[in-house]
């Protein structure tokens, strides 16, 4: 549990200090962060129900390198980037916990080159779980009674012969 603890401090700080900026971070005692050490990391989708897979990129770590992500906050544990179809990006996936909360959490990443990228993923709430009653029921039903088929067949049938029998009296022109 102790563990656990740190890294959402951790991923908190990291999160503080990216929204911040590096002015921040040197007033906080941690040094060694300059302009530009902080890059954007793309997160998609932006928002995710718990349980559904998140992807991650970013451009911070250049060409040919690799990240260790952070999504701790949202239960999905450390995860790795690695360069993706773009030689210049490195991508990432992890799951959003089943028992997150809804609301806005940050995720990171720490590159090779000792640059950082942050992100916002927003976790929304569960959708519809289970069969919908929308009402409408299905095209087939297990009581189908042949009785019925057959009264609704002869029904359709009287008709179309009534209804070509009076067509073909009133073309004839014969009124009796």
């Amino acid at each position: 549990m102790r563990r656990r603890t740190a890294h959402v401090l951790t991923a908190t700080a990291l999160t503080a200090v990216a929204f911040t900026g590096p002015v921040a971070a040197a007033d906080l005692g941690m040094v060694g962060f300059a302009p530009g050490d902080f890059a954007t990391l793309e997160v998609w989708p932006k928002s995710a129900a718990p349980g559904a897979t998140v992807t991650v990129n970013t451009t911070a770590c250049g060409p040919g390198s690799h990240a260790d992500g952070d999504a701790t906050t949202v239960g999905g544990g450390r995860f790795k980037l690695v360069p993706g179809t773009h030689k210049e990006v490195v991508v990432g996936q992890f799951q959003v916990a089943r028992g997150t909360r809804p609301g806005t959490y940050g995720i990171g990443a720490t590159c090779a080159n000792g640059k950082f990228a942050t992100g916002d993923l927003v976790v929304t709430e569960r959708g519809p779980q289970g069969h919908v009653n929308s009402g409408v029921g299905g095209g087939t039903t297990t009581t189908t009674d042949p009785a019925k088929i057959a009264a609704g067949a002869a029904v359709l049938a009287v008709t179309a012969v009534g209804g070509t029998w009076l067509l073909r009296r009133r073309a004839s022109g014969t009124r009796s």
